[in-house]
């Protein structure tokens, strides 16, 4: 009797510690991405680098608006290049796309409809740009 309780009680702590380590793992998933997600976004960037630069330049209150304007310019030059790589690159993947597809049998087509992307796949919403692409 007395062994049974002693596995009961080391397969409720096993059980306990998988359910803690799976429940910290996808919270800590979550926080990265949040913090990748907006690291990458140049108007976060903007805030960092104005704090860390007044924190250590220490800027006249002279030189702050003349320094915030370019670094609102250049941020606004980072949206536009951003917006208009992954257009770019949207643009490729879809060529790959139709040259495959090109190239394929009919059955070969169905089959690579599994792993073709979706277009809600590839938008800039979805890659949270907020300059809209230029059109060619």
């Amino acid at each position: 009797m007395n062994l049974r309780r002693y596995s009961i009680v080391i397969l409720c702590l096993v059980g306990l510690s998988l359910v803690s380590g799976l429940a910290g793992g996808l919270i800590g998933h979550r926080v990265a991405r949040c913090r990748l997600e907006a690291r990458n976004n140049p108007e976060n960037w903007n805030e960092h680098v104005i704090q860390e630069f007044d924190r250590i330049v220490k800027p006249t209150p002279e030189q702050a608006p003349k320094i915030q304007a370019q670094l609102d310019h250049a941020v606004q030059e980072l949206v536009a290049i951003r917006a208009d790589t992954i257009t770019r690159t949207t643009n490729v993947i879809w060529r790959l796309v139709a040259e495959v597809e090109r190239e394929l049998t009919p059955e070969q087509r169905q089959a690579f409809e599994v792993m073709k992307p979706k277009p809600a796949d590839l938008t800039l919403d979805m890659l949270k740009v907020g300059a809209k692409p230029q059109s060619k």
